[in-house]
């Protein structure tokens, strides 16, 4: 009796790899900002998360239009250039990496740098996306981003716990929905949202 109890002590102190596995993750939602959120940079918002885990949530404002753009401008700033030029929306993607181009697309581009929301959307910050959309070998859908938005551990949760952010199912057509009013698609994002984390 006493070697089984040693036994059983012994196996709960080895860790556990499941641990945390379990744990319920946003990746692959949409958080939408409640009307209580005045954070200049999320007030209104609605984000795509793309990785949550115990490290902390990578997403994409998706509903803040920055304006439109040359192409061609914007790969010349990466290095390269195109054979023809193009115009193409920019969206303020979160206050993370500024000067960064990130591309949020469906899941059929998939290089060095992409991060893959579990049967979601994708985010790429690398330049190969973007050769590949100068190139006419864009995945299905995509949408060009600066910056991104990003919590560290715990931090997420915190905001969730005091009621600033909504959960709400993914919706591929209002994500990428082009040159929609930013208001418009927190409210319709809003309406899809269940209560309060």
């Amino acid at each position: 009796m006493k070697r089984l109890l040693v036994l059983v002590v012994l196996l709960l102190a080895l860790p556990n790899s499941s641990a945390g596995a379990d744990k319920p993750t946003l990746a692959g939602r949409m958080l939408v900002a409640s009307e209580k959120l005045k954070d200049p940079y999320f007030q209104h918002s609605v984000v795509y998360i793309v990785e949550h885990d115990g490290n902390g949530a990578i997403g994409l404002i998706v509903n803040r239009r920055m304006g439109a753009g040359s192409l061609a401008e914007l790969v010349a700033e990466l290095g390269f250039s195109l054979p023809e030029d193009r115009r193409v929306e920019l969206y303020f993607g979160g206050p993370v990496s500024l000067r960064g181009v990130f591309v949020l697309h469906t899941p059929e581009y998939d290089g060095p740098r992409t991060l893959k929301a579990p049967n979601g959307l994708a985010m790429t910050g690398d330049k190969g996306i973007i050769k590949a959309i100068a190139n006419g070998k864009a995945p299905k859908m995509t949408r060009m981003m600066m910056g991104y938005a990003g919590w560290g551990a715990g931090q997420l949760e915190g905001e969730i716990e005091r009621g600033d952010w909504l959960d709400a199912p993914a919706d591929t057509q209002l994500i990428f929905e082009e040159g929609g009013d930013s208001e418009d698609i927190w409210r319709r994002a809003r309406d899809k949202a269940g209560l309060s984390l």
